[in-house]
């Protein structure tokens, strides 16, 4: 009886990528940011607020180390300053919103 190895050579072939996305800059980026936040954090109860703070200061601080990284290429150094700088927008508009849903939340509390 023939095993699954010589029936579907073309796949015995192929290494199988654990983490597809493992070559992408800005998920490698985000994904380290995050490891490093939730050890940070690791154990101590957080608010939202704080993380946000601490995800962007980390992210930031590895742009920084990604930009001085010669082996990287001028396109995805670009790539992930866009994606650090889509980030910092994004969260000066959720601080934006926030000021804007207090008010409901202290009227509600009345």
């Amino acid at each position: 009886m023939a095993d699954d190895k010589s029936i579907n050579s073309h796949k015995a072939s192929k290494p199988t990528d654990v983490d597809p996305f493992a070559r992408a800059a800005v998920y490698c980026l985000r994904r380290d940011a995050l490891f490093i936040v939730s050890s940070l954090n690791r154990g101590v109860p957080v608010k939202n607020e704080t993380v946000k703070r601490q995800l962007v200061f980390v992210q930031s601080q590895l742009c920084t180390a990604l930009l001085a990284d010669p082996r990287l290429s001028e396109r995805v150094k670009a790539v992930v300053l866009k994606f650090h700088a889509a980030t910092i927008s994004e969260n000066l508009e959720d601080r934006r919103g926030a000021r804007r849903r207090q008010p409901a939340v202290r009227a509600a509390a009345c």
